[in-house]
């Protein structure tokens, strides 16, 4: 009798210890789990709260994940959420966010150079992610299958019910219904770690499937017509990287970072434009399409800017230092005559090549897209090293913040000059040219280091940039009224939603009503405000930005 108590006594006393066992491995996934989200909340703004929270959301996974009896197939599917989270933390590390729908479409478009050099530069992060690594290690070494997959499962369904219990406290008490459920369980759950790799694979995979209308649209015409123009005509749609408003001299800056365009008549610059988004991959393709945030989509199933110029009979030219090899940039290249990507990614050899291109035809359309300011802050030269000390002349480490934004500050000094060459070259030619530059979102710098953008909670230095426009004097005879309504204009509020119209009225193209907004354009007097929105990096959501 006595063997038999003690028997049960040891019985209940491994059942004991099993069942703490199972409590550690359920913690050490949730740690797994957390690894990103720690890291990023200490990047940024720290927030308990938001720990927790994403605690809460990854425990019922957990449980579930150590309900499993048979130990290779736990081995799998926590292999997975390791390998999810070291990939998550590296992005963190790297960029202080999370991966989005956009870092995966341009991995699959990335050139092997532009591959080679970003694991490269990568490598010193790898230390900092490796506690992901060593806490999975443990992991492996800890397990043991769970006594009751029973009590396991019932813990998961508890945790997911406390975990609906508190979306809907956030959104009837905290948020109150200005946002609807989806678009908060997306960016509050799925856009987490450790469902946040999942989430945007899927998002990505849906929008290279939308990739597939591309050429479908190809019989398809704007109806465009335009009176009849003697002699020589010049336009520039010019897209700026990166590059925000609030540090141009031209705008009121402190620092003469823009003086060949302040000393340019005449320049027009729009003080409230937006950008409507804040990724390079979605930005663009709503500048040289009718593609807006309510309907990306869009930008796949119509023609782009270049089809009303080309059936006014003008020749359409692409020059660019940031088409990733023109891949995943579709809707830059499709349609136009010819794509030229300027070699050593250097924005000052555009001018030149614009100038022997209009040389060549009577009427011609460009799309410039610039390298620009894009993160690292590193595209300048010696004669724009204005700004010291920096960390590309003067072996400043990025982590000096002033340092930092002397680099930006140069980068929109060489900014300046190459934009200044494009508008002179075409202004010798003595032709009715006109020129239109904003940028494809901006930058916030103030929040981190070197920050490129790509932010599901933008602050306005991410999205408010510059619309800078010149006009010829042939142009500007030829056209007094509309002149005259572009410099009414511009100080109202207006994004890119707007550039398309624009860039057909700058060339008093007129397309059909089914597809025209003239309202929309810069230069009409009785130009017509909208609600300005903004496309969140997952490529499906917007918000609205005031």
């Amino acid at each position: 009798m006595a063997n038999k108590n003690l028997n049960a006594a040891k019985a209940a006393k491994k059942d004991e210890w099993l069942r703490k066992q199972s409590l550690i491995i359920v913690l050490a996934l949730v740690v797994i789990c957390l690894i990103p989200v720690v890291y990023k909340e200490l990047l940024d703004e720290f927030s308990l709260g938001r720990v927790i929270s994403s605690a809460l959301y990854v425990l019922p996974l957990c449980f579930l994940l150590t309900s499993i009896r048979k130990k290779w197939i736990f081995i799998v599917f926590s292999s997975v959420l390791m390998v999810t989270s070291f990939l998550e933390t590296m992005m963190v590390l790297l960029y202080k966010n999370y991966l989005i729908a956009g870092n995966i479409l341009a991995i699959l478009g990335t050139t092997a150079d532009e591959g080679t050099g970003f694991v490269l530069s990568s490598l010193s992060k790898v230390p900092l992610a490796m506690p992901v690594i060593l806490v999975f290690v443990f992991l492996l070494l800890a397990y043991r299958p769970a006594v009751s997959c029973k009590r396991n499962i019932l813990c998961a369904g508890l945790c997911a019910l406390a975990s609906v219990l508190f979306l809907t406290y956030q959104l009837d008490v905290r948020w109150q219904g200005n946002i609807t459920t989806t678009f908060y369980v997306e960016q509050n759950v799925l856009a987490r770690p450790p469902y946040n790799f999942w989430f945007q694979s899927m998002n990505a995979f849906e929008q290279q499937l939308h990739k597939r209308d591309i050429g479908k649209a190809d019989k398809m015409s704007f109806g465009a017509k335009r009176p009849k123009v003697v002699g020589k005509e010049i336009y520039v749609l010019a897209i700026g990287e990166s590059l925000r408003y609030d540090n141009l001299s031209l705008a009121g800056y402190h620092r003469s970072t823009t003086p060949l365009l302040d000393s340019l008549e005449p320049i027009v610059l729009f003080s409230n434009y937006y950008s409507t988004a804040n990724l390079t991959m979605y930005s663009v393709p709503q500048i040289v399409t009718r593609a807006t945030p309510e309907d990306f989509n869009l930008n796949y199933r119509e023609k782009s800017i270049f089809k009303p110029f080309q059936e006014c009979g003008f020749k359409t030219f692409v020059i660019g230092n940031n088409l990733m090899g023109e891949k995943g940039y579709e809707y830059l290249s499709h349609g136009c005559d010819k794509v030229y990507s300027i070699p050593g990614y250097d924005d000052s050899k555009i001018a030149s090549l614009v100038d022997s291109l209009s040389n060549l035809y009577d009427k011609v359309f460009f799309i410039v897209h610039f390298k620009g300011n894009h993160g690292p802050y590193n595209n300048f030269k010696k004669a724009q090293n204005k700004f010291r000390p920096n960390p590309v002349f003067d072996h400043v480490g990025w982590d000096n913040h002033e340092a930092m934004v002397n680099a930006y500050d140069n980068t929109v000094l060489f900014m300046d000059y190459c934009v200044y060459h494009i508008i002179k070259a075409i202004d010798k030619k003595n032709a009715q040219s006109a020129f239109l530059m904003v940028s494809d979102h901006g930058a916030d710098y103030d929040t981190g280091v070197s920050d490129h953008g790509g932010n599901c909670n933008p602050r306005k230095p991410e999205y408010h940039v510059p619309l800078i426009l010149w006009q010829s004097e042939v142009w500007r005879n030829k056209y007094p009224k509309k002149y005259q309504s572009l410099k009414a204009n511009k100080d109202k509020p207006v994004n890119a939603d707007n550039v398309f119209y624009s860039v057909c009225d700058m060339a008093d193209i007129t397309i059909s009503p089914m597809y025209a907004k003239a309202e929309w354009s810069v230069f009409n007097q009785h130009l017509q405000s909208h609600e300005r929105k903004l496309l969140v990096p997952d490529g499906k959501n917007y918000i609205v930005v005031k």
